[in-house]
């Protein structure tokens, strides 16, 4: 099992609160996330192939949010 963290810069912690709240409907069972000051940090776990395509859908998802917020 591959165990992944990402830390992401959303500028403002309005903007970390909103964007990680969009982001957790679709993550529920697969990504960890928490807004710490600015940033989202997030992590994932599971096996290469479904880190890929997790992974694929949360930063879809997240780049959609960033630009909406």
């Amino acid at each position: 099992m591959l165990e992944l963290l990402i830390k992401i810069d959303c500028g403002s912690v309005a903007k970390a609160k909103i964007v990680n709240e969009a982001l957790k409907i679709d993550n529920e069972r697969y990504i960890e996330s928490r807004v710490e000051g600015k940033h989202i940090v997030a992590i994932c776990r599971g096996n290469a192939m479904s880190l890929v395509h997790t992974l694929n859908d949360f930063f879809s998802c997240l780049q959609l949010a960033m630009e909406l917020v």
